[in-house]
């Protein structure tokens, strides 16, 4: 999701506090490993664990131990059991559970209701029998029973008219001890009739309607006027994974999904010559689609050009669509092995579609993937820049495809409305603010693009882990924009540097003094910090890890996670594991610092004194993050010479090192990350220059 200003919130009253210590940091290993071995007793099948343990074992004692980083004992039992290994691969035992969703729904603009049926089958991959399933009804945040981060529009929430188990209908249960079902908040628990044992599939069926609220709403989804945006629309089968069993979780409207994937296939009915920007393929483009709107489909796909589906001034009878005035027109959509299907609609929408072409991950190259983009767009809101949609989507598809793996699927669709700020990312599809400001709507829409890769492939569990999918997309967003830009300060009109932005924005928070780190759960970090420290600090972290490693190494250790972890669910450990194994180094000391802990980077030249024959430089490290120190070292010659102080010298409690370098030629000028990897507080005490 793009950043937004989100509305203050309280954070709930029964959600303790978590604990830390005076700087900051969490407390010591016994507390959390008693902690720990108490959720644990809450991963059993038929119980969802709702916090996991807090995973650093910070020391008492001096020197590097201080910084080891413990795992969660439901990863420890991962790892034993073979699913997770602690080289940050997927273990030979490795599992995942799987879906196939077939949904019919139809909307009633008179009544703002969409109503829905659907089946789902799931399999059961896991080595255990399940008696219940969880089933996620996030539309019931908006019922006033739930519980919720701010003011919400109330709709009612989900109104479930029939829930069955192989045909059979199950009741409604007020407890767990029969066969039914039991609606808590945003969650429903099945009690099966019969067991679902290993290797086996059941069959589930739900009749259901909701009303899509207002917009803002909760910023991720809604109607605007004759503009409705369907998100976690319908009922969805929680994770149940190899770490923590069921994973689910409430949805309070602040932290974001958990999702498996799953085969989808939809059909949508609307009113006619309304159009429909979806997940996956459209299936019936001869019976929705007018001739001519599918001739201009084809000739974008051909040239490449941006071409009006339909253009202002072609709205009408016959123009996009071909059903009749008063009828309702049924599209189809179907998508393979994806996480969550979203869908808009509306009769205002202009349209414009081209492409994007982007490598095939087979070698040699094969002939490019050709990458449908659509761009649906309200030309009164968004006249500014939205014209330019469907090109910056293209270019981030190219762009990012050529930073990471390829772009995973064959369409992404950009559409404009509900949203009051930045926007939110479903498989190929994204909903957007109305930005006037075109060099917004390229970064946002970069942002958006981006999260097909994470979360939507490499699946983490971004409501836990807010930086796993946040960060890594903030750091990629960058990477694009700089591969379309280039790095550093742009002239006017151009596009800005996201790590220049990201680096700004993650200092204005540590020089407040902010005591979040990032591995707090998404649902307890302050609403006033939650766009900024899990997006633009993640990313720096990500700069800086790339400044530590060099950023061929960097380079190989970053794609291997994606490669091992493509398809499947990642969580922290398997990213530290991974770059620790592909680097051959030891950075708990990195880790610990920076995702456990609060405490910042301040390095400093404190002196530099010239001897007859040597020249002393005295560095300090005035902040709790120890990092290695790259030195610039300029002489009177004009020549200079690069050093770094390795991170050991700091990890001990030291807090100054002398370095002693040749006195001649003279020195006339040292600084501290000439690079700028680091997100150093201070820059200004890092230059030492000598008085002429």
């Amino acid at each position: 999701m793009a950043r937004r200003r989100p509305d203050t919130a309280p954070a709930h009253a029964d959600r303790p506090s978590p604990v830390v210590g005076a700087d900051g940091d969490p407390l010591r290993l016994s507390l959390w490993v008693c902690l720990g071995l108490l959720l644990a007793g809450a991963v059993s099948q038929g119980r969802a664990q709702t916090r996991p343990a807090p995973s650093l074992a910070p020391s008492a004692s001096e020197g590097s131990s201080q910084y080891e980083v413990s795992e969660t004992p439901a990863f420890t039992r991962a790892v034993r059991g073979s699913t997770r290994s602690r080289d940050g691969r997927p273990g030979p035992q490795y599992w995942q559970q799987s879906a196939r969703y077939r949904i019919r729904a139809r909307l009633d603009t008179a009544s703002h209701r969409i109503v829905g049926h659907e089946q789902i089958t799931y399999l059961n991959r896991s080595p255990d029998t399940l008696d219940r399933l969880a089933v996620h009804l996030r539309q019931n945040l908006f019922r006033g029973a739930s519980a919720r981060r701010r003011s919400l529009p109330e709709t009612g929430g989900v109104t479930l008219r029939r829930v069955a188990v192989q045909q059979t209908s199950l009741p409604r249960s007020a407890d767990s001890s029969g066969i039914g079902y039991r609606v808590e908040g945003t969650v429903a628990w099945l009690r099966l009739p019969s067991p679902l044992p290993p290797s086996d599939s059941v069959s589930l069926q739900f009749d259901w309607a909701y009303t899509p609220p207002p917009a803002p709403a909760d910023g991720r989804q809604g109607r605007e006027g004759r503009v409705y945006y369907a998100g976690y629309w319908y009922p969805q089968i929680a994770v149940y994974d190899d770490v923590h069993g069921w994973v689910a979780e409430p949805y309070t409207g602040q932290a974001e999904f958990y999702m498996g994937q799953a085969d989808y296939d939809v059909r949508l009915s609307v009113p006619a010559h309304w159009r429909v920007g979806a997940t996956g393929q459209l299936q019936n483009a001869s019976a929705v689609l007018s001739d001519r709107s599918r001739r201009r489909l084809r000739r974008a796909r051909r040239t490449g050009d941006v071409v009006p589906l339909l253009g202002r001034g072609e709205r009408g009878t016959g123009r996009a669509t071909r059903a009749p005035d008063d009828s309702l027109a049924t599209w189809h959509f179907r998508a393979e092995s994806v996480r969550d299907f979203a869908w808009g609609t509306s009769d205002q929408y202009l349209w414009d579609a081209t492409r994007a072409l982007v490598p095939t991950p087979q070698t040699p190259a094969p002939p490019p993937d050709t990458v449908m983009i659509h761009s649906l767009y309200r030309p009164h809101q968004a006249a500014a820049a939205w014209p330019h949609a469907a090109r910056y989507t293209a270019e981030a598809v190219t762009a990012l495809s050529a930073t990471l793996r390829p772009y995973p699927y064959p369409t992404m669709t950009s559409m404009e409305g509900i949203l009051r700020g930045g926007g939110m990312e479903y498989p190929m599809v994204t909903i957007m603010q109305p930005w006037a400001d075109t060099l917004k709507l390229a970064g946002d829409l970069m942002h958006e693009v981006g999260h097909m890769w994470v979360p939507m492939e490499v699946g983490t569990n971004e409501k836990r882990y807010v930086w796993m999918d946040e960060g890594l997309t903030q750091f990629n967003t960058a990477q694009g924009m700089r591969r379309l830009y280039g790095p550093g300060p742009r002239p006017a009109g151009r596009a800005s540097d996201s790590e220049t932005g990201q680096r700004q924005t993650y200092l204005r928070i540590a020089r407040r003094d902010d005591r979040v780190p990032l591995m707090q759960h998404g649902d307890d970090i302050p609403a006033s910090l939650y766009f900024d420290l899990p997006y633009d600090k993640a990313a720096q972290v990500l700069v800086a890890l790339r400044g530590v490693l060099g950023p061929s190494t960097f380079r190989r250790a970053y794609d291997a996670f994606y490669d091992r972890w493509w398809g499947k669910h990642p969580t922290p450990y398997d990213f530290f594991n991974t770059i620790a194994d592909v680097s051959g180094r030891d950075l708990s000391w990195f880790w610990t610092p920076w995702f456990y802990r609060t405490s910042p980077l301040d390095q400093a030249l404190a002196s530099v004194r010239a001897g007859p024959d040597s020249t002393t430089i005295t560095i300090e490290n005035r902040g709790r993050a120890p990092m290695p120190v790259p030195l610039s070292i300029r002489r009177a010659d004009g020549s200079t010479t690069e050093r770094t102080v390795p991170v050991d010298v700091w990890l001990g409690g030291e807090t100054r090192h002398r370095v002693t370098v040749p006195g001649d030629p003279a020195v006339v000028r040292v600084e501290i990350d000439a690079a700028g990897h680091f997100p150093d507080l201070d820059r200004s005490n890092q230059v030492w220059r000598r008085d002429r």
